[in-house]
């Protein structure tokens, strides 16, 4: 038989210690990397020494539907500084304008006023937090991690995750340190499970010291979900 080798305590504890020490200098490591990234991406789309407050996008999009492409356009107004948003949007409906201020939102349609419930009022919060304007003017008090870098179709991207209420992953361009994708997880009531949503966005163009993206696609579990077409964007009017 062999025999029993008993480990000092003390040893087991300075073990211990060096993996908890090698684990936290680890996640130093990355925390500081992601907040390195997000500091370029910070400049790359606001340049400094511009404040920006609200941004307004004139905007053409198409939404992918079973039952045909739809088309929205129209006006869209975000307070980055109160969470407030106005929008005067154009629909096969009709005229819709939506209008959120103090936490409370309201739907005009047709001359009727539609309260905006709670979950309608999340999403568009947690739409607002991922915007990467919102990003970029709260960097400094975000959760982040960086993921590494990845290459796709030749171009290399820094991926940056940020801990959200609904995560999101930011794909930055290593050369322009612009989010050329942002990607997140979001329920599909059709199937009755999440799916993974990308946001690709190019054309991008400088307004005001506002670096924007002009052109928007989005994928639903890698099917084309919809199209955006910036048409006009003013900062701070």
């Amino acid at each position: 038989m062999g025999k029993n080798i008993k480990i000092p305590y003390s040893l087991i504890i300075l073990i211990v210690v060096g993996v908890t020490t090698l684990n936290f200098q680890s996640n130093k490591l990355i925390e500081n990397e992601a907040n390195e990234w997000l500091n370029k991406m910070a400049d790359a789309v606001i340049e400094p020494g511009i404040t920006v407050e609200t941004l307004t996008t004139d905007i053409e999009q198409t939404i992918i539907s079973p039952m045909g492409d739809i088309t929205i356009s129209g006006t869209s107004t975000i307070n980055f500084v109160t969470g407030d948003q106005n929008a005067v949007l154009e629909t096969p409906q009709g005229t819709v304008e939506v209008s959120i201020e103090d936490g409370a939102g309201v739907q005009k349609i047709g001359g009727r006023e539609i309260p905006m419930n709670g979950a309608q009022l999340q999403q568009v919060k947690t739409e607002m937090e991922r915007n990467y304007v919102h990003v970029a003017l709260n960097k400094d008090s975000l959760d982040a991690e960086f993921l590494g870098m990845e290459t796709i179709n030749d171009t290399e991207y820094a991926k940056v995750k940020i801990n959200f209420t609904v995560p999101a992953t930011y794909y930055l361009d290593t050369e322009t340190a612009l989010p050329d994708m942002i990607t997140f997880n979001q329920f599909n009531q059709q199937t009755g499970s999440e799916v993974e949503v990308q946001v690709k966005n190019s054309d991008w163009q400088t307004v005001s010291g506002v670096t924007y993206a002009f052109s928007i696609e989005t994928f639903a579990a890698g099917e084309k979900a919809g199209s955006g077409t910036i048409k006009s964007l003013t900062v701070n009017e």
